[in-house]
């Protein structure tokens, strides 16, 4: 079961209808401007699926300010590809939430009692996670401490839809916490806190061994990040009724950190961005990751939507999450959603022969001068080999043309050569000006280094003539104007050697 297609109308950013396909069933990564309405497509899709939220759970408190009254009808559906066909699910005006069960048979329903429960499994080993919730994960607020905070996180959030064992079968740690919020003594009499301290039992022996393996999930997690140095430990003391108050005191869950193999205090003070938002995701990312009840099997949907959350995480740590996200959640459906434009191109490039992701942009087009803007979706196509294009201009006749791919296909392969294998590259603010000439360089010292250090040949002997030749015959004079002296046969081998280099061993030996 894969989602295949989102179609959202006059909800929250949108007054008016969007639509954005995922052929397949694909990954997305997604790039918005601040406003663009990035946040409310992740939160339409969080909102369907969560079951950490009360029903009844209508969808007019979300509808957008700006929509026409006399034509407003919020609507998010979603299509689901699955063994029988598609299978489309709305959440709309005036029809129950599809999760919610109705009491009155004679009442309309938005799902069939089987899609309700398909959505339930969907929801249970899915994740959503935004900036707003990486920040409750790292920094305090005033109201309440940062234990009180991450015990609220977790329970009301992360964990909300992991299901425990109890006595009587299985119940989410989402249910449990509102179980027992409910279950607060009327008086102070010995069996009346008796029972409110059972509930509170109840569930802390649910959690408390969950919160284990959380940490060593989470810890497993954090070597992705490089230089991360971090360990951390979840200690929750246990939850219990005052009696001078009959309020539920405990509800904290201390975040110990190791840096260096040192017990830091204060580390929301001590730690910099990076490795609080590492920290923040590997506890995310371990929670959805035990959630799965059936990890190995690619079949049942499930959902990991990230927003905006790389923004505390320099470019050397949003590389290795890509990465983790590659090997850690290759049965989850991932969408990336991010306001960096820059990071987006990064990223782009670097998923795209997974052949797994779809791009698209998240703009705003204004419709008149005083008129609200309108979100737009633009759709990115597939990267089109640049070799594949060459060998058509080239069959064509056309050896200027061909060049130009040529030599866009050679700096896209050092490129990736560079970034698969660590060959340290020159620094530039925008990595887009980083040229083949550097990366060939950077190549090249990469090699000498290795051959002195004893390592053994990084490259084929036999490549580098064929990377000469197509520095010599085909770049060099396509950067003069005037008449090229190009050939087709020059074209031609240089079309064929980047081909031998894609092809190759790297390292050599």
């Amino acid at each position: 079961m894969r989602l295949i297609d989102i179609q959202i109308r006059d909800f929250r950013a949108f007054p008016g209808a969007v639509k954005l396909g995922l052929p397949g069933g694909c990954n997305l990564l997604l790039h918005g401007e601040n406003g663009s309405g990035k946040s409310s497509l992740a939160l339409a899709l969080r909102e369907f699926f969560t079951l950490d939220r009360p029903f009844p759970r209508p969808i007019e408190p979300y509808a957008n300010v700006f929509a026409d009254p006399t034509t407003l009808q919020p609507l998010v559906q979603l299509t689901f590809s699955i063994a029988t066909g598609d299978e489309e699910i709305k959440w709309q005006t005036s029809l129950p939430h599809p999760l919610e069960v109705s009491s009155d048979p004679s009442k309309p329903i938005a799902a069939t009692q089987q899609q309700r429960e398909t959505l339930m499994a969907v929801s249970r080993c899915s994740g959503f996670f935004d900036y707003r919730a990486l920040l409750r994960a790292s920094l305090s607020s005033k109201s309440v401490t940062l234990p009180e905070q991450l015990f609220l996180l977790l329970v009301e959030n992360l964990l909300a839809g992991f299901r425990v064992k109890v006595a009587g079968g299985e119940r989410s740690v989402g249910e449990l916490w509102s179980n027992l919020q409910t279950k607060a003594p009327k008086y102070r009499y010995p069996t009346d806190m008796a029972s409110a301290n059972r509930e509170a039992r109840r569930f802390d022996d649910a959690i408390k061994p969950f919160l284990a393996q959380l940490a060593a999930k989470g810890n497993d997690y954090l070597k992705y990040f490089p230089n991360s140095r971090i360990r951390i430990n979840l200690d929750y003391p246990g939850s219990s009724f005052a009696k001078s108050t009959k309020l539920l005191t405990g509800k904290a869950v201390n975040l110990t950190i190791e840096f260096n193999g040192k017990t830091i205090d204060g580390h929301q003070d001590f730690l910099n961005e990076a490795r609080l938002t590492a920290i923040a995701l590997a506890i995310f990312l371990a929670a959805v990751k035990l959630a799965d009840s059936d990890p190995v099997n690619p079949d049942p949907l499930r959902l990991l939507v990230l927003d905006d959350v790389l923004i505390g995480l320099d470019l050397n740590n949003r590389l290795p999450l890509l990465e983790l996200l590659r090997s850690e959640f290759p049965n989850h459906q991932i969408i990336l959603l991010t306001h960096d434009l820059v990071w987006f191109e990064i990223a782009k490039e670097h998923t795209e022969d997974w052949a797994s992701w779809a791009y698209a942009r998240m703009f705003e087009e204004p419709l008149g001068p005083t008129d609200p803007m309108f979100p737009r979706l633009q759709r990115l196509r597939p990267q089109v080999d640049d070799l594949t294009v060459a060998k058509g201009y080239l069959d064509g006749g056309d050896l200027r043309a061909a060049a130009v791919y040529v030599r866009a296909g050679y700096e896209a392969c050092l490129r990736n050569i560079c970034q698969k294998n660590r060959v340290p590259v020159p620094f530039k603010s925008n990595p887009k000006e980083l040229k083949a000439e550097d990366l060939w360089q950077a190549i090249e010292t990469f090699q000498s280094e290795r051959m002195a250090a004893g390592k053994g040949e990084f490259l084929d002997p036999a490549l580098v003539p064929k990377i000469k030749g197509i520095r010599s015959a085909v770049l060099n004079r396509l950067s003069h104007s005037g008449a090229s002296s190009l050939t087709s046969t020059e074209v031609g081998a240089a079309l064929q050697a980047i081909h031998d280099i894609r092809n190759s061993k790297i390292p050599f030996s």
